[in-house]
C-alpha cells in the first residue's frame, strides 16, 4: 500500500461507513417516521385509504407530506398503478429517475427535489396516463440537520432556512422546549442542542427576538429512545443490565441473519452468539453495566467494533465484501440515469444604461495580450467538494457541457438583452449562480478576477432550463482575510510539515462558493512555513447580495502532496473581513505505538496510539484492510480511549480471522460540537459534522 491512500482512503472509508444510512434510494423500505401503514397487495376489496382494490393510476396521499425545502429526503406515495417506470413531479420539479423505487404497485418511494417554500401539486406519470394529486406536499421553511436525535437530547443541529432573517436574540424550540446554546452562524442558518423529550415527532419553531413572529417545520425532527434507528450506531440510555444489538447490511438495509456477536474480548463470555432473522441478539447479566465493547463479525463481511461505549443499544451497519468468492462484485450498470439542468441568463454591468448592456469599466482596460472575460459557475454542496480532501457526495458537472457557454466575453450582445449572455449546466438543487469577472492572457490563460456578481435563491430541478436569470457584476474584490493558525501538534517522524488553506463563502442552504478558473484555486493557500500570514486576497465584502454570507475555512498541517499524517480544523460562520481570523488549535497526530509502522500485530491484538497535543478528540475511527485487500475491520472508539481490541475470532464456525500477510490500518481522530460517545451515529461520519480532524495510517504484520 503506497501512500497514494492520501485524501482518497478518506472518500472511501466515509462511502463505506455510510452506505446504509446516507444512500437512502437503495432502500425499497420506509424511513423511520414515515406512517405507511397498510397492506400493498389487492385484497379483493375497497378501501379509499389505502388504494387496495383500486388499479387505475392514482395517488392517494404521500407520506410524509411535508419536508424541508431543501430536498433530499424520502417520501413515499401511496396510490395505485405504479411500476419501475414511473416518474413523479413535485410542483414543477420533477424526481430524478434513478431516485424512484417501487415498492410495490400501491407504493412508491422517491427522493424529494428542491422546492420553493409552501404547498405543491405532486404528479405521477406511468406511461401515456398522469395523476395529480393537488397540494400533495408542503415545502418547510426550515432544514434540519440531523432531523432525529436521542430523548436524551444534547444533539447538535444545524437549522438551515429559505428566506429567514435569523438574529442574535432568536429562540429555538423543539416542540415547545426550548434548545440550548443558540448560536446564529448566518442570518439563515443557526445552530443549537436538542433539549430532552419523550420519544416521538415534534415541530421545529424559531421565534423571531425583534417581533415574536415563528418559523415552523411541522414534525421535523424525530426523537427515539434506542440506537437512531435510520443511521444506527449507539443509543436507548446507559447500560442497565442489557445490550441489545441489532446488525444491518449496509448496502441493502436487510437484517444480517446469523452474524456472531460477542461482548468484550474473552472468546469464552457467555456473553455471545447469533443474530436472528430479524438480526437482532440481546444480551443480559449483571456484569453489563458501565462501558464496554461489542465485536460483530461475519464471513464475507467488515468486521464491526464499538470500543468502551455505556449504551443499551447498538446498531452496526455491515459492509459487504466486493469479492466474487461472495457473489458480490459482479454484474451491476444499468438502472435509470441522472439529468442535469441548465440555468441561463445575462452578466449585468453597471452603467448608465438602464435597459441595456454597459461596458465592463468596473474591470481594468486590457494591456496587449489580456482580454476581458467573465466565467460562471453555480455554488457547490460544500467545502469539501472537488477539492481532494475528504468527501465528494455531490458534484457540480463540467458547467461547460451540453453546448453550455460559461465563458463571457465583452463583445455586444444581440438586442433584447439586458446584458451579455450565458449559459450553464448545473446540478438540480437551490442555489446560486455566481460569476467572476477579470482580466485573462490570451496566450497563457493566466486569470486575474476583480469583479464578481451572485444570484440568489435559484432552484432548478432534473432536466429543467431555468432563464431569465440576471447576475449584476458590482461586486469588488478588493477585501483580504487573514487567518492565524492556532497551535501546532508534534509531528511523526518529521511530518506533516507543510500547510494547506482554503476560504469559501458560504450561503447556508444554497451552499458555498468556491472560486476555480482554468484550475487555479483563488480561495487556497499552500506552504511551507509560518513566516509570513496566511492572507486570503480579492475577497468580497459581506454586504449587499452577499449580505448573509459567512466564511469557511478548511485548515490542513499535512504530508508531502497533502498526504497523511495531516490534522485539519473546520472553522465556519467568519465575518472578519479584512481582520484577522483566530484558528483552533489542531488535534494531534495518531502515532502508532504499538504495533509500530512495519512491526507485527502484537501478541494481546490490541492497537495502541498516541497523539501529542492540547485538543481531545471526541471519538476515533478505526479501519483495517486485510492481506487479502478486504476490508477487514471498522471500529468506533471514544475520544479519551487509545487502543482498539481485535480478538481472534477464528474458534468461531464460520470465521476466520484476518487475512495473513500486510495489513493497513488507519486512525481518523475526530472532534463534533456537541457529541456524546454513548449515542454515536453514523450520520457523524459526515464531515459537515466535523469541527477538527487527524488522520495518519500504518502497515503491519500479522
Amino acid at each position: 500500500m503506497t501512500r497514494a491512500l492520501g485524501f482518497g482512503l478518506l472518500l472511501l472509508s466515509l462511502s463505506l461507513a455510510t452506505a446504509g444510512c446516507n444512500d437512502r434510494t437503495s432502500v425499497a423500505v420506509p424511513e423511520a417516521g414515515v406512517n405507511d401503514t397498510g397492506p400493498g397487495v389487492d385484497s379483493g376489496m375497497e378501501f379509499a385509504d389505502t388504494g387496495i382494490g383500486f388499479n387505475e393510476l392514482s395517488i392517494l396521499r404521500v407520506v410524509p407530506d411535508h419536508g424541508p425545502f431543501t430536498g433530499g429526503n424520502v417520501a413515499i406515495l401511496r396510490g395505485a398503478g405504479f411500476d419501475d417506470m414511473s416518474q413523479v413531479t413535485f410542483g414543477t420539479h420533477m424526481v430524478q429517475p434513478a431516485d424512484h423505487t417501487l415498492i410495490d404497485a400501491r407504493r412508491l418511494q422517491v427522493v424529494v427535489p428542491a422546492g420553493d417554500v409552501g404547498p405543491v401539486d405532486v404528479s405521477i406519470t406511468v406511461g401515456g396516463a398522469t395523476f395529480t394529486l393537488p397540494h400533495g406536499y408542503t415545502y418547510d421553511a426550515l432544514s434540519v440537520d440531523p432531523d432525529r436525535g436521542s430523548v436524551a437530547g444534547g444533539t447538535f443541529v444545524n437549522i438551515v432556512g429559505n428566506g429567514t432573517a435569523f438574529a442574535t436574540g432568536d429562540t429555538v424550540l423543539f416542540g415547545r422546549m426550548p434548545c440550548t446554546n443558540v448560536m446564529v452562524v448566518s442570518p439563515e442558518r443557526i445552530t443549537c442542542r436538542t433539549p430532552p423529550m419523550s420519544a416521538g415527532t415534534v415541530d421545529v419553531t424559531v421565534v423571531r427576538a425583534a417581533d415574536s413572529s415563528e418559523t415552523t417545520a411541522v414534525q421535523a425532527y424525530d426523537y427515539y429512545d434506542t440506537a437512531d434507528p435510520v443511521s444506527g450506531g449507539l443509543g436507548g440510555g446507559p447500560a442497565n443490565g442489557t445490550i441489545n444489538v441489532t446488525v444491518i447490511d449496509a448496502a441493502s438495509g436487510a437484517p444480517v441473519v446469523g452474524a456472531f456477536a460477542i461482548v468484550d474480548d474473552d472468546i469464552t463470555t457467555r456473553y455471545q452468539g447469533l443474530t436472528d432473522s430479524m438480526g437482532q441478539i440481546s444480551f443480559s447479566g449483571p456484569e453489563l453495566v458501565g462501558q464496554h465493547t461489542v465485536h460483530i463479525s461475519k464471513h464475507c463481511y467488515e468486521r464491526t467494533s464499538f470500543v468502551a461505549f455505556d449504551a443499551q443499544d447498538v446498531t452496526a451497519f455491515l459492509v459487504a465484501w466486493q469479492d466474487p468468492m461472495c457473489g458480490m462484485g459482479m454484474g451491476g450498470g444499468g438502472g435509470r440515469g441522472r439529468n442535469a439542468a441548465f440555468v441561463e441568463g445575462d452578466l449585468v454591468f453597471p452603467g448608465a444604461n438602464e435597459y441595456g448592456p454597459n461596458p465592463w469599466d468596473i474591470i481594468p482596460h486590457p494591456r496587449d495580450g489580456w482580454v476581458r472575460v467573465a466565467y460562471v459557475y453555480t455554488t457547490q454542496v460544500n467545502i469539501t467538494q472537488n477539492r481532494g480532501l475528504g468527501t465528494d457526495d455531490n458534484p457540480n458537472p463540467d458547467p461547460s457541457l451540453g453546448g453550455a457557454m460559461p465563458r463571457v466575453l465583452e463583445a455586444m450582445p444581440p438586442d433584447g438583452h439586458l446584458g451579455y449572455p450565458y449559459r450553464i449546466l448545473a446540478r438540480p438543487a437551490g442555489l446560486a449562480v455566481y460569476a467572476l469577472g477579470g482580466l485573462e492572457n490570451t496566450m497563457t490563460g493566466q486569470f486575474i478576477p476583480y469583479v464578481m456578481g451572485v444570484a440568489r435563491n435559484v432552484l432548478v430541478g432534473p432536466g429543467e432550463t431555468l432563464t431569465g436569470i440576471n447576475v449584476r457584476m458590482d461586486i469588488p474584490l478588493d477585501h483580504s482575510l487573514v487567518a492565524d493558525l492556532g497551535a501546532l501538534p508534534a509531528q511523526v517522524h518529521g511530518e506533516p510539515d507543510r500547510f494547506y488553506l482554503r476560504a469559501v463563502m458560504d450561503l447556508g442552504g444554497e451552499g458555498v462558493i468556491v472560486r476555480n478558473v482554468h484550475g487555479t484555486d483563488f480561495d487556497t493557500i499552500q506552504r511551507r512555513d509560518t513566516s509570513r500570514e496566511f492572507r486570503f486576497v480579492a475577497e468580497p465584502a459581506l454586504e449587499g447580495t452577499l449580505a448573509d454570507g459567512r466564511f469557511q475555512i478548511i485548515a490542513a498541517y499535512t504530508g508531502a502532496y497533502n498526504q497523511p499524517p495531516y490534522t485539519v480544523v473546520l472553522p465556519r460562520g467568519i465575518t472578519a473581513v479584512d481582520d484577522n481570523v483566530q484558528l483552533p488549535d489542531f488535534l494531534g497526530v495518531p502515532n502508532a505505538i504499538s504495533p509500530a509502522n512495519g512491526e507485527r500485530i502484537p501478541s494481546d491484538r490490541v492497537l495502541r496510539w498516541e497523539e501529542a497535543s492540547g485538543v481531545t478528540a471526541d471519538f476515533h475511527l478505526i479501519l483495517m484492510i486485510g492481506g487479502d485487500g478486504n476490508p477487514a475491520w471498522r471500529m468506533f472508539v471514544r475520544g479519551d480511549q487509545h487502543e482498539a481490541p481485535i480478538p481472534d475470532l477464528s474458534s468461531i464456525p464460520m470465521i476466520e480471522d484476518i487475512s495473513s500477510g500486510e495489513v493497513v490500518w488507519v486512525v481518523y481522530s475526530v472532534t463534533i460540537p456537541g457529541f456524546d460517545f454513548d449515542t454515536m451515529s453514523y450520520n457523524y461520519l459526515n464531515e459537515g459534522y466535523w469541527s477538527a480532524y487527524s488522520y495518519n495510517y500504518f502497515t503491519s504484520q500479522i
